[in-house]
């Protein structure tokens, strides 16, 4: 999974980096280089896990394909707001991997789109919310 998003110009680093932004220190939990550490690690689980690497490459397919979603020819790149399937996708990894905390986590994301987020189209950003959002609270639940 990794290779299919090196592929689409996406590294694991840029993912935790993101992740990173949206990290609120816990001296509970540990500094950012610990954090940071611990989730690298699980991201590269999570890319490993048969749902979640599922979900994302529908993700690809959807972002692939977006133009022909019927009512979306043109608009598609705009993220237009009645497609929420991207949303649904990026909620479904986010619980999958920490459950209904990550929800929290993936609205908070969704929102400021941190990092690389901040430059993917309307699936990609929100499949990689999701993963972020569902390790992030993995990470800091533990």
């Amino acid at each position: 999974m990794e290779e299919r998003l090196r592929e689409r110009g996406i590294s694991l680093d840029e993912l935790v980096e993101a992740g990173m932004e949206m990290y609120v220190p816990d001296p509970e939990v540990g500094g950012k280089k610990k954090v940071g550490s611990r989730l690298k690690e699980e991201m590269a689980r999570a890319l490993k896990d048969v749902n979640v690497a599922s979900l994302i490459l529908a993700g690809m397919k959807l972002e692939d394909d977006g133009d022909s979603v019927p009512g979306l020819r043109g608009e598609y790149r705009n993220d237009p707001v009645q497609l929420i399937a991207d949303e649904i996708l990026g909620i479904q990894i986010a619980t999958y991997i920490a459950g209904s905390r990550a929800l929290f986590e993936f609205e908070r994301i969704d929102r400021r789109k941190p990092g690389i987020l901040g430059k993917l189209p309307p699936f990609l950003d929100d499949v990689l919310g999701g993963l972020i959002a569902g390790c992030l609270v993995k990470v800091c639940s533990k």
